[in-house]
């Protein structure tokens, strides 16, 4: 298949259309570095080599790449995969009311789980390597929010996309949860939301220090990492009626991958964002102002919704 042309640009022209402020490291690197900046109506091919390491502009990360490893870009969202944990590092979406509106021509039966062609092979995860393991296949973009077109619900089923989740955890409380940030981008203009794996430490019974420990799907070599967390980050713009000049407000969850009771508070599992960026070694919003960023659930209700539950519910049932 013919390659269609591409536009490459230094990466300070890329900043000031989309990416910005990424912190790349030492002095100069920024003059080093490039990114491939793909035309319009031109979609990456899904090759080992077309995107491991390169990154359109994405309205997902308009206030920065929370990393910039082996990013993926999606119709629907972007990402960065860990090719040692066989996992998603991040995922970002940003999703509107619109957006969220089904298209009469989007089916998720026709979706099925894919391996991602564009991962090299060593590193490529396979929808068998869940068969009998006892976990779910956990989207971090869920497959709801790709509703305006059948490529993009396509996509979300791609195997980079997804993390080993226990099942009373995926198909309930992160399912209720997905519900409350759609619910945030019908009540404010659209909003901006990054998910991803934790891997956290836990107290040494034997001494004084930390550990981190987490079971592995398949083998040693081939293993597929559970995560012991996951995190969610939020950030949506709301206007004053007495200035146009919009305010950002902010949050973070951090959710144990285990069964959670139906009736605990969504505000339990909220973390301070530079604490959840410390734990993933991930920077948040970083063209932001982070002094600026005000706490969304003091200005909005952190709660999930009962009918939500008993959708969810319904479903698991």
């Amino acid at each position: 298949m013919a390659r269609r042309r591409a536009t490459t640009l230094p990466l300070q022209r890329l900043l000031s259309v989309g990416l910005g402020g990424i912190a790349l490291g030492a002095a100069g690197t920024l003059a080093a570095v490039e990114f491939l900046l793909l035309d319009d109506d031109a979609r990456p091919d899904q090759t080992a080599d077309s995107i491991d390491s390169v990154a359109p502009v994405h309205e997902a990360v308009r206030f920065g790449a929370p990393s910039l490893q082996n990013v993926k870009v999606r119709e629907g969202y972007v990402l960065s995969y860990d090719r040692r944990l066989r996992n998603p590092s991040w995922v970002a979406e940003y999703i509107t009311k619109a957006s969220l509106e089904k298209s009469p021509d989007v089916n998720r039966v026709k979706a099925s789980f894919k391996g991602d062609p564009s991962t090299p092979p060593p590193f490529r995860v396979t929808p068998s390597e869940y068969q009998n393991s006892g976990y779910d296949r956990g989207h971090l973009a869920p497959a709801r929010d790709m509703s305006a077109s059948q490529v993009a619900v396509n996509e979300s089923f791609l195997m980079t996309n997804i993390s080993p989740q226990v099942g009373k955890f995926n198909r309930g409380y992160w399912s209720r949860v997905e519900g409350f940030v759609r619910h945030l981008a019908n009540q404010y203009d659209g909003v901006y939301v990054i998910s991803g794996p934790l891997f956290l430490p836990t107290k040494d019974k034997k001494g004084d220090g930390y550990r981190v420990s987490y079971p592995i799907l398949g083998t040693p070599l081939n293993g597929v990492a559970v995560p012991t967390h996951f995190f969610k980050v939020v950030l949506v713009a709301t206007k004053s009626s007495t200035s146009d000049k919009a305010k950002y407000l902010t949050a973070g969850f951090v959710l144990p991958n285990e069964a959670i009771a139906d009736k605990t508070p969504l505000r339990s599992f909220l973390m301070p964002l530079d604490m959840i960026e410390r734990y993933a070694g991930l920077l948040f919003f970083e063209k932001m102002d982070k002094a600026a960023l005000l706490p969304l659930c003091d200005n909005t209700t952190c709660e999930l919704k009962a009918h939500e539950f008993q959708r969810v519910k319904a479903i698991s049932a």
